[in-house]
């Protein structure tokens, strides 16, 4: 369904590293991008159907630059579908000022100074408000990168601590001459899917330990790898390492820096 040019209610296809996404064209705002709602789950293959899955409900919805995306056959048309009562409405958002202040507006209210005073602002937010939809106009990179990555609202404040901490380590490795690697956990309840990982990952160029986990119940597979000095990179990996971990029935725990 190659349409250059998207009508509410379309849904688009993304092609992510971790599998294909897709999302809902809901709303076009006067003064932002086109506003989309995000469908949950990644999928190996498009779905025959689109039915069930538009009638779920949302992960988050967000402003994505559609206009530029579908001409550059970044993004495809691959079915249309009713939008669902609670998304007809344009939804209540929040925006942050810069200052710890969380403001709180409908999608389509203009972020003007006399707006912003008027609206609900928050210093702190509860699990609800966390749910709220974030204020941003995505680029298509960016909406890849967050797909990918399974952001949503709720976890946005760690993915960007996270991030930090990333780009603090490529510094910190740029500026010293010292061998530093990484490692990274990945923990599965069989000895045989713990084995399974090692030898792809042997199979890549890395290092990898099959040890007995602390709790003596799990095996840990130890990855270890020199720093790389693109955080792109880095986040890449650390992403397919997630994925191959839920594939096994494991869970990835994370990752350390080791001198």
């Amino acid at each position: 369904m190659l349409k250059r040019k998207a009508a509410i209610g379309d849904i688009l296809e993304i092609k992510t590293p971790a599998g294909l996404a897709y999302l809902q064209y809901t709303h076009e705002p006067p003064s932002m991008g086109a506003l989309v709602r995000i469908l949950p789950g990644l999928y190996l293959g498009r779905p025959k159907d689109f039915t069930d899955l538009s009638r779920q409900r949302e992960l988050y919805f967000t402003f994505y630059t559609l206009e530029y995306a579908l001409p550059k056959l970044e993004t495809e048309i691959v079915s249309h579908q009713p939008v669902p009562d609670w998304a007809k409405s344009f939804p209540m958002m929040r925006h942050s000022n810069g200052a710890n202040i969380w403001i709180i507006l409908r999608g389509d209210t203009r972020l003007t100074l006399e707006n912003l005073k008027r609206a609900q602002k928050y210093t702190e937010l509860t699990p609800d408000l966390a749910r709220l939809s974030i204020i941003s106009l995505w680029s298509h990179p960016l909406l890849v990168k967050r797909l990918a990555q399974g952001w949503t609202p709720e976890r946005a404040e760690e993915l960007r601590l996270n991030e930090k901490e990333i780009e603090k380590m490529l510094a910190s490795h740029r500026k010293t001459s010292s061998n530093q690697s990484v490692r990274h956990y990945l923990y599965f309840r069989e000895k045989a899917n713990a084995e399974k990982a090692a030898q792809w990952f042997r199979s890549q160029g890395f290092s990898v330990d099959v040890l007995l986990g602390g709790d003596n119940e799990n095996w840990l597979a130890l990855v270890k790898h020199e720093i790389t000095d693109n955080q792109h990179d880095f986040e890449k990996l650390r992403e397919e390492m997630e994925i191959l971990a839920e594939q096994m029935n494991g869970e990835y725990d994370g990752w350390e820096v080791a001198v």
